[in-house]
C-alpha cells in the first residue's frame, strides 16, 4: 500500500506543478469581464494594497444566460471545489500521502500494520479514489 500511496502523492506533485506559472500562485473563484463564473490564479503581489485581487483566469465553468450548459450551483460547486485544492494545498496533500506511505513502512518494520490502520486507511483510499484504481 505504501507504494500506491507514493504513487498518487508523486501524481498530485506533477499534476499540481504542471498547472502552476509560479510556485506560490494560489487560487480563487471570481467573474470574468461579463459576469461569468472563473477559477482564477494570483500571487501574492498580484493583492493590492486596498485587497483588490489582479488575476488571470485558468478556467470558465458558468452560463448563466444558458442554463442547458451548465446550472450555476453546480458550476460555483465546481469551481470553488478546484480553488480549494489549488496546487499549494495539492502539495501538502502529496506531503501527506507521502509520510502516511512511511509511516507504513516503519509500521511494518515494527510489525505492527494493523495498529497503523486507522492512520494509514484514510489516505489509502484517496489514492485509490485519485489513481481511479481497487488495488490494495
Amino acid at each position: 500500500m505504501a507504494s500506491m500511496l507514493r504513487e498518487a502523492a508523486a501524481l498530485v506533485r506533477r499534476r499540481a506543478a504542471e498547472a502552476v506559472q509560479s510556485p506560490d500562485e494560489r487560487w480563487m473563484v471570481d467573474q470574468d469581464e461579463t459576469a461569468g463564473l472563473v477559477v482564477a490564479a494570483f500571487v501574492p503581489q498580484d493583492v493590492g494594497p486596498d485587497g483588490t485581487v489582479s488575476s488571470g483566469i485558468l478556467a470558465s465553468f458558468a452560463y448563466p444566460d444558458n442554463p442547458e450548459r451548465a446550472t450555476h450551483a453546480q458550476a460555483l460547486g465546481a469551481a470553488s471545489h478546484m480553488a480549494a485544492l489549488d496546487p499549494q494545498a495539492a502539495m501538502a496533500l502529496a506531503a501527506w500521502l507521502e509520510t502516511t506511505a512511511s509511516f507504513e513502512d516503519r509500521a511494518e518494520e515494527l510489525g505492527d500494520v494493523e495498529g497503523a490502520a486507522p492512520l494509514i486507511e484514510p489516505a489509502a483510499r484517496f489514492a485509490r479514489a485519485y489513481l481511479r484504481t481497487t488495488r490494495m
